[in-house]
């Protein structure tokens, strides 16, 4: 069972080739590291990019240096390199995408963005282990192509040597049907690999455009929310002015108020007064009445300032 890769493995190494002067890509952290998933490894890669000891040295300026690696050089594996350039060709094609909705979402999107990571990490794990099956397979192949040269070098010197092997032959010849028929069908089982691989691709290029186009909705609604907020900053702020001015206002009216209740209270005390010298005094009634009916006036005058002074309260 394969060691699953961690990010302090990929951080350490790209260090390691940063401090060599070189630019740490996926493919050569997937030759130094020798394990793990160019979709791991990105993913990793990016985190360190944006990471201190990355912007103290000024990882993305370094120049970067791309090679294959040597097992992709061996005689007969067209193939293999041909799988290896589509898959670096989707790998940074996802590293573009990926770059450019970390620059694009905000903080209420990471929950998303998390879980199309997770999406991802899923998906990694199945191709690892596609990965790992065919490897497996190969190394089969391998075995029995040299079985199968050794067979054919065999066949040939017996040929030479002594014409009359005849059934010896005859049993190789078999033997090398045979051999055929089982590279035939570790062929299929390569195709079959290779097709279940290419369709995880296709499903994981599709969710992450989904999760794309759930983050760009997402910021839609959050520039309508800052606009919506501005707009009740500012008349909130209106709100206020209004209020103060207000406040002025009525501390005014407090005050004056206050002066008609002095001169209501003086006004009481002389109604007082004067109806006492009313009983003391048989003065005519008639100057008596007409004095009563102007105190009785006033009266009237500061009751509607107090029932003014009322409302103001109420108000």
């Amino acid at each position: 069972m394969a060691i699953r890769l961690t990010e302090e493995e990929v951080h350490v190494a790209c260090a390691e080739i940063a401090a060599q002067g070189e630019r740490p890509t996926s493919l050569n952290l997937l030759e130094k590291i020798g394990r793990g998933s160019l979709t791991t490894i990105t993913k990793y890669l990016n985190s360190w990019n944006i990471s201190d000891d990355a912007q103290a040295i000024e990882a993305e300026s370094l120049p970067a240096v791309v090679q294959l690696p040597s097992e992709l050089s061996k005689d007969g594996e067209d193939l293999l390199k041909k799988m290896w350039n589509v898959a670096k060709n989707i790998t940074d094609n996802e590293l573009e995408i990926q770059r450019e909705a970390l620059k694009q979402a905000e903080i209420a999107n990471q929950a998303k963005v998390e879980e199309a990571f997770k999406f991802s990490e899923a998906q990694s794990i199945k191709i690892e282990r596609l990965e790992e099956e065919f490897s497996t397979l190969k190394s089969q192949f391998d075995n029995e192509f040299e079985n199968h040269k050794a067979t054919t070098n065999s066949l040939n010197d017996s040929e030479k040597t002594n014409v009359g092997l005849s059934k010896d032959n005859d049993q190789l010849k078999h033997e090398i049907i045979d051999l055929k028929n089982q590279v035939e069908k570790l062929d299929s089982l390569s195709k079959k690999a290779t097709q279940e691989k290419q369709a995880l691709q296709n499903s994981h290029t599709k969710e992450v455009a989904s999760k794309e186009a759930e983050i760009k909705s997402l910021d839609m609604q959050t520039h309508k929310l800052q606009t919506s907020l501005n707009l009740s900053v500012k008349s909130n702020e209106q709100l206020k002015t209004e209020l103060k001015s207000k406040e002025t206002d009525l501390s005014s009216r407090v005050i004056e108020l206050e002066k008609v209740g002095v001169r209501y209270e003086s006004s009481t005390n002389e109604l007082k007064t004067i109806k006492a010298e009313l009983k003391r005094t048989t003065k005519t009634a008639s100057d008596a009445e007409k004095i009563i009916a102007k105190l009785e006036g006033k009266l009237e005058v500061y009751k509607s300032f107090e029932k003014v002074e009322k409302e103001i309260k109420d108000s």
